[in-house]
């Protein structure tokens, strides 16, 4: 498919498989296809320290949305842009939640730094994606917690994302992923497609030219914009349906496999 100029990989459930690597097939397909002109976007929920272990052997994004678009980077130009949530919106959500749902973690992503108010038990670190080797948050006190603007809130154990996305409809995005489990808060003006846009703008490529892949919520934007949106068959299926194509999953080299026949055919 010629018409393709860029590239849009999710991370989790789509570029890495289920051990969180980059398997073979799916890094030289890339490879190809970026020693080939075509440009290939990173955009991941994860923060920066979580996401670039995975691509710090994976040289070919210039570009990085992380944080679900809340801070997008680019490594030739040495530049990043940064979105946080203000401070009393912030204090205002963890109130909200916690007088409903006291059992609830919070827990803010302060530009590549991690708060919590309480240790992250071991039964919930994967939960929130900390492997046996990772950091975990700092426990800090309330008023610490209070002081900040975070680049993203985490809440685990909340059922009640909608009556946040509703009640803070104004000020931020909320988006539930891995089945309901995870509650992900970010600026209203952040997400994955727009800051993905923007990055477009910057290299000069049109949406309709641009394939990305993805497999959860926070894809679902992208895949109403892009020209060939691809899911993974292990993704949501709000996201299949809208989807150009639906290839493997991520354990099944669906990166490549799509790009093999449709990229490179």
């Amino acid at each position: 498919m010629s018409t393709i100029q860029a590239i849009v990989l999710d991370l989790d459930g789509t570029l890495l498989g289920s051990d969180k690597t980059i398997s073979p097939r799916n890094y030289k397909a890339v490879q190809r296809c970026h020693e080939a002109g075509i440009h290939i976007i990173v955009a991941t929920a994860r923060p920066p320290r979580a996401a670039n272990q995975f691509v710090e052997e994976f040289p070919f994004a210039d570009y990085m949305v992380y944080y679900n678009g809340a801070l997008v980077t680019c490594k030739s130009k040495q530049n990043e842009r940064h979105i946080s949530i203000p401070m009393e919106i912030s204090r205002q959500i963890s109130q909200f939640i916690e007088v409903r749902e006291p059992q609830a973690m919070i827990s803010y992503e302060v530009n590549d730094l991690w708060y919590t108010c309480s240790p992250v038990p071991d039964s919930r670190e994967a939960q929130l994606g900390i492997r046996p080797n990772d950091p975990k948050p700092q426990v800090v006190d309330q008023a610490q917690m209070s002081s900040f603007s975070p680049t993203k809130i985490l809440v685990l154990g909340c059922s009640m994302w909608r009556e946040i996305s509703v009640q803070f409809s104004d000020d931020v995005n909320v988006i539930a992923t891995d089945d309901g489990v995870l509650v992900q808060i970010m600026h209203k003006s952040a997400s994955k497609e727009q800051a993905v846009q923007e990055v477009l703008t910057d290299i000069g490529v049109k949406f309709e030219n641009v394939m990305v892949f993805g497999d959860d919520y926070n894809d679902l934007g992208l895949f109403q914009m892009a020209g060939f949106p691809v899911a993974m068959d292990n993704a949501i299926m709000e996201l299949k349906n809208c989807a150009a194509h639906v290839t493997d999953s991520n354990d099944h080299d669906g990166v490549a496999v799509a790009i093999e026949r449709f990229v490179e055919a």
